[in-house]
C-alpha cells in the first residue's frame, strides 16, 4: 500500500490535489489524536460514525455522524476527545487553480452531509482496507464522487457542473496490466511495452504515483487480490496461491503473514463475509 497518493483532477473551475495516505487513513478510522498542528492544504474530516470535538483557533466544535470539517490552510487545531464508535474519514485538498471555498478567511468551516455522501465516505474507506479487484478504478470513482459532492455543499460548483479533465488514464493501464498479471511472471519490461513508455520513466511513474518499485506494486496488488479472494470467497488457500503466482503454499502463506500481519486462515476467520 502506497504511502501517499498523490491525484490531480479538475472540477468545475478548480484545480487540485488531492492528498491520501491510505495507512494512515486507516490507522486513524476509529481515533483521533494528534499534537496542536496546521497543514499546508484543506483538510477534511468526515464524521461516518460517533461524534468527536476538535478545536480549531480556540474555538471548539462538537461534531456527530453526518457531519465534516474543513479546517483551512494556517490554521491550528487539535482534536479534544471521541466516542468509542467513532469512524472517520481524512483527506487532504491542495488547490492549484481556483478557490476551494468561497470565503478563505474563515478557520473551517462545518458541513452537513447527505447520507449519500456519508456512505460514499464509509465505501471509500472500506474500499482502502479490503481492496477488491481494480481497486485503483473504484478509490477514484468514489473519490471524484465525493469531491463533487463536497465542492456543490461549499458552493463552489453549480449542481450540474460534473468533472471536466479525468485522472491519468496510465492509472487504468496499470491497474488493468496488474489485475491481469497477478499469477503471471511479468516485468516491468512489459508494463513499459504496454504504456509505450521506456523502463525507466515507468520506474519514475510507478515511484512517484504509488511510492513504489515495479516488483513492490506487483507483491501489493498480489496480497490484495489474495485478501479480498479471502473475505469474499470460500476458495481453499492453495488455489488462492495459485491464483496470484505462487506455485508454493507455504511461500504464499509466508509472504501474506508478511503482508497483512495475519495468516490467510486468521484474515479468513477476522474478515470474511
Amino acid at each position: 500500500m502506497p504511502k501517499k497518493e498523490i491525484i490531480k483532477t479538475t472540477i468545475g473551475g478548480t484545480a487540485f490535489e488531492l492528498h491520501i495516505s491510505p495507512r494512515a487513513l486507516l490507522s486513524a478510522r476509529h481515533e483521533w489524536v494528534t499534537n496542536r498542528h496546521s497543514n499546508v492544504d484543506h483538510e477534511l474530516h468526515v464524521v461516518v460514525d460517533g461524534t468527536c470535538s476538535v478545536e480549531v483557533e480556540g474555538v471548539v466544535y462538537d461534531l456527530h455522524a453526518g457531519q465534516a470539517i474543513l479546517i483551512l490552510p494556517g490554521s491550528f487545531h487539535k482534536p479534544l476527545s471521541h466516542s468509542r464508535d467513532l469512524d472517520r474519514l481524512t483527506l487532504g485538498f491542495f488547490p492549484t487553480a481556483g478557490r476551494l471555498v468561497p470565503d478563505e478567511d474563515t478557520p473551517c468551516i462545518i458541513l452537513d452531509l447527505s447520507t449519500t455522501t456519508v456512505a460514499l465516505a464509509r465505501e471509500l474507506m472500506d474500499e482502502y482496507d479490503s481492496p477488491g479487484p481494480f481497486h485503483q478504478k473504484m478509490t477514484r470513482s468514489l473519490l471524484d464522487q465525493l469531491t463533487i459532492r463536497l465542492l456543490r455543499r461549499l458552493g463552489v460548483i453549480e449542481a450540474q457542473v460534473t468533472q471536466t479533465v479525468s485522472v491519468d488514464l496510465r492509472i487504468d493501464v496499470i491497474d488493468g496490466f496488474f489485475a491481469d498479471s497477478l499469477a503471471d511472471n511479468v516485468t516491468k519490461e512489459d508494463l513499459a511495452a504496454r504504456l509505450h513508455l521506456s523502463s525507466r520513466q515507468v520506474n519514475r511513474f510507478l515511484h512517484k504515483r504509488y511510492g513504489m518499485s515495479f516488483r513492490e506494486k506487483l507483491f501489493t496488488s498480489r496480497m490484495q487480490h489474495a485478501g479480498w479472494l479471502l473475505r469474499h470467497t470460500r476458495l481453499p488457500v492453495q488455489q488462492i496461491a495459485l491464483q496470484v503466482g505462487y506455485t508454493s503454499t507455504p511461500a504464499f502463506i509466508r509472504s501474506f503473514t508478511r503482508f497483512h500481519d495475519r495468516t490467510p486462515q486468521q484474515f479468513r476467520e477476522q474478515t470474511g463475509e
